[in-house]
């Protein structure tokens, strides 16, 4: 349900991103009161597709939209999402850069319930992950 005075900040889209136990295809948006993770079988098809490329992701960064777009985009991301956390139920995130053997991931871990496990193959999916939690809640913030 959508919180009131809640704004879209961003968010990161990646064929080559997954939650822990799913399928390839997922994306992480952060709002001005909450994390939501989606999954997003449209992002593992275009990494597929674009692998010979270099693989596709995609950043959005909500640069203060208009009152109808937030609404829209808030209301989009209600319809698709996997899990949520308020940002006051957020205890720490704890990001890991991928190597080139080894698969990185981001841990979300709350005040109630099981953390939730995010792992990450791109490089580049970290480094715009690393800048969203960043402007999310920095204090909670742990790189390893």
């Amino acid at each position: 349900m959508p919180l009131e005075d809640e704004e879209y900040v961003g968010g990161v889209t990646s064929g080559r991103m997954l939650r822990a136990g799913g399928i390839a295809g997922y994306s992480v948006y952060v709002t001005t009161r909450r994390l939501i993770g989606a999954k997003n079988r449209k992002a593992l098809w275009k990494g597929i597709a674009g692998s010979a490329f270099g693989g596709v992701a995609g950043m959005y960064v909500g640069s203060k939209l208009s009152r109808e777009a937030n609404a829209q985009m808030i209301n989009e991301l209600e319809q698709k999402k996997d899990f949520e956390v308020t940002k006051e139920n957020v205890s720490s995130v704890e990001l890991k850069k991928p190597t080139f053997v080894h698969r990185g991931h981001m841990v979300i871990s709350t005040t109630t319930g099981e953390p939730v496990k995010i792992l990450l193959a791109d490089g580049g999916d970290y480094k715009r992950l690393l800048e969203l939690m960043q402007s999310f809640r920095p204090e909670i913030l742990t790189v390893v």
